[in-house]
């Protein structure tokens, strides 16, 4: 709504009153109480300019503890969840900070982009396993069914964290989750003082043949780089080959699963005293993971392409085994102790559990 303001000003000696009427048009749409809002989240989380830290110890991304902070912003009657996530570190002494604050430095973010101390974290969120972040920025909607899927939304979120990034001098990383939830799929940007990194993400149902090897995969980089240095420096790779095993009945368990006919043993009760059920009824192992590792190799000394490759998994420096259960298994001695310690925190009687009857049947004989 516009406002109008009337200013009023007579001269004690002049009898006429002169007004003069100034209208304000300075009415602030949606979008830019949007942008307003982010920029007021930023500055809340004191997410504002530059903040020395020390440089990532390798595996850090794994072993240290990370936290995050939500809040809730809206764009018209649209909710959306913004959320820190940032990996807790020691703050820097006055001393580390001097020697750390240079007015050129690049961001954090890219620092830990360029780093290959903590790649392929195991258990990380993905953009962390993705980008090697220890901080950054989620935009996305607050209800789990909605989506932002057409073009134009994703282009206004966009331009809205590129504006809070500029008037706040914020260089933390701000990504926008788009799309389905599920395909965990992010756009964003990162800028520090003349540097600024954009995030994008394509899915594919098939990956093309050329971009099935190391070669194509370089040629993809070399042209998004656009480096304009001749020669090219060499390119630093960090190479990881996954290997999934989920189906493995044709080999024995290494212990044979419980034998329900011996446990039971036709009677009502089932079980000596004395004696617990041991064993799982189902297989509590969904899958084996088997990975393998070339951490730190420069373009030139391997070669891999669609006709020839030297990375053999065999060959490679580092192995990795992961293992992931089975959602929930039965496993009759957990089952057997949950129960047990369910009857300990009751806080009815003997009597009341099984009944004054069963006592005095007793007694009686």
């Amino acid at each position: 709504t516009n406002k109008q303001t009337d200013f009023k000003m007579a001269a004690d000696s002049d009898p006429e009153s002169e007004v003069f009427e100034i209208t304000d048009f300075t009415t602030a749409s949606e979008w830019e109480r949007f942008v307003s809002k982010i920029e007021e989240v930023l500055n809340n989380w004191k997410l504002i300019g530059r903040t020395a830290k020390k440089p990532l110890e390798k595996g850090e991304l794994t072993s240290g503890v990370w936290e995050e902070k939500s809040d809730e912003i809206s764009f018209a009657d649209y909710k959306f969840s913004i959320t820190h996530h940032y990996l807790k570190q020691e703050a820097l002494t006055d001393k580390e900070i001097k020697a750390e604050s240079e007015e050129d430095a690049l961001p954090e973010a890219m620092q830990d982009l360029l780093s290959m101390n903590n790649d392929f974290p195991p258990r990380a969120h993905c953009l962390v396993r993705w980008y090697g972040l220890r901080e950054f920025v989620v935009i996305s909607p607050a209800a789990s069914s909605d989506a932002v899927i057409s073009e134009s939304k994703c282009n206004i979120l966009l331009s809205s964290i590129s504006i809070a990034l500029g008037n706040t001098g914020c260089q933390v990383t701000l990504f926008v989750q788009i799309q389905q939830k599920s395909r965990r799929m992010y756009v964003g940007a990162c800028e520090g003082p003349g540097v600024r990194t954009d995030f994008e993400m394509i899915h594919l149902r098939k990956v093309p043949n050329q971009y099935n090897h190391l070669s194509g995969l370089l040629d993809i980089f070399k042209s998004k780089i656009g480096c304009p240095l001749t020669p090219l420096p060499p390119i630093s790779v960090a190479i990881r080959f996954t290997y999934v095993l989920q189906d493995w009945q044709q080999y024995s368990w290494p212990q044979q699963p419980p034998d329900f006919d011996a446990l039971v043993g036709g009677e009502v009760g089932g079980l000596e005293f004395g004696k617990l059920p041991f064993g799982a009824c189902e297989d509590p192992i969904s899958e084996l993971h088997l990975a393998t590792t070339w951490p730190h190799l420069t373009e030139g000394i391997i070669v891999d392409n669609d006709v020839y490759s030297d990375l053999d998994a065999l060959q490679a420096p580092q192995w990795s085994v992961r293992v992931r259960k089975a959602d929930n298994p039965q496993c009759l001695l957990g089952d057997f102790l949950t129960e047990f310690f369910k009857l300990c925190r009751r806080k009815e009687s003997t009597d009341e559990l099984l009944g004054r009857s069963a006592f005095e049947d007793e007694s009686k004989g």
